[in-house]
């Protein structure tokens, strides 16, 4: 199949790896030889300016954003998951969703669950005009889709689970930005502080029982309002990064603390229950229950006391991440070379 144009959808003014993934795409499509030109399709319902520093090597002054989209059958556009809605207004164009964050997806659908439908049209009805400006089916927009695009086993399971058949759903992961990749040599022999690291934004309750069951020496520190440079000084100074709030994707946290040297801890949810999204040793991941909580502490004082033993269960899980870049060019040129 002959593509002519690629236009992926993204919010604007926002700075998190959705929109960095977003933005990848592009610039890698970009790279490839005799394929597809790809631009930026940023959304009407978000404000702000692009973040150009952080995203200026995918950027550069390429002029990848467009305005302007041409719906013909020569061209793809790429909705996340979280667009659906706009998906109607387009007719020929060829229509791909990528699958970042199951959750995301989830969230916006919850108060409008389309088993329902039918009994409580009129209320139903009401929600969803207030969640998306107007009446949208889901399922209809995920069944329109030429394509799945799949960041996550998890998204895969649950693409499947709307009933979408395998000859439409691709595996598309993504990577961690070059900076960690390039530097984890140097990462790797810096001094690792007994530091137990964690994003606040991301099951903090959970996290707080787990901070009033440890020992008082235990130094925690919570990953906010700090630059890029703040957080990998943290990451490869630090013994361990532990995660128990949902994975709504593969998450990057975990891969840029491991590969900043960090043992890593996690939960069960989403993407972390799948050894393909977040590949680190079962000894490593805990349902996050009450009953769990002092194995989960012992397993914490284990990475303090004994990092120079326990760093190397995640040697594998490194490798793996380091290749992903690869992959992932791999995996575009599949897709839309």
């Amino acid at each position: 199949m002959n593509i002519k144009n690629v236009y992926v959808l993204c919010p604007k003014g926002i700075k998190t790896g959705g929109p960095e993934l977003l933005h990848q795409l592009v610039f890698t499509i970009n790279m490839l030889n005799n394929g597809p030109r790809a631009y930026l399709a940023y959304t009407s319902d978000t404000s702000g300016e692009i973040p150009v520093e952080a995203y200026r090597e995918y950027i550069g002054n390429s002029g990848i954003e467009q305005e302007q989209i041409e719906d013909n059958s020569e061209n793809v556009i790429v909705f996340p998951e979280t667009y659906l809605n706009l998906m109607r207004n387009f007719r020929n164009a060829k229509k791909y969703i990528w699958w970042l964050s199951v959750d995301n997806f989830l969230a916006k659908e919850k108060v409008s669950t389309f088993s329902g439908y039918k009994k409580e049209r009129g209320v139903l009805r009401a929600i969803k005009h207030a969640l998306t400006g107007d009446l949208y089916d889901a399922d209809t927009a995920i069944r329109s889709a030429e394509k799945h695009l799949c960041q996550s086993v998890y998204a895969i399971g649950y693409v499947k689970s709307r009933g979408i058949s395998d000859d439409k759903i691709v595996y598309l992961a993504d990577y961690i930005n070059d900076m960690y990749v390039k530097n984890s040599s140097e990462y790797a022999k810096r001094h690792k502080a007994s530091r137990v690291l964690y994003n606040p934004k991301k099951g903090i309750e959970f996290t707080k029982k787990l901070i009033d069951a440890a020992p008082d020496d235990i130094d925690w520190v919570p990953l906010i309002n700090l630059t890029n440079d703040q957080v990998v000084d943290y990451l490869s100074t630090s013994k361990l990064y532990i995660d128990f709030g949902n994975h709504p994707g593969m998450d990057r946290f975990p891969r840029e603390a491991a590969t900043c040297g960090c043992c890593v801890i996690t939960d069960k949810r989403g993407s972390a229950k799948f050894k393909e999204d977040v590949n680190i040793s079962d000894q490593y991941k805990f349902d996050d229950k009450e009953k769990n909580i002092p194995a989960i502490v012992k397993q914490i004082e284990y990475c303090l006391a004994d990092y120079d033993i326990a760093t190397k269960d995640f040697e594998n899980y490194r490798s793996i991440i380091k290749e992903q870049k690869s992959k992932f060019v791999e995996d575009v040129k599949k897709i839309f070379g």
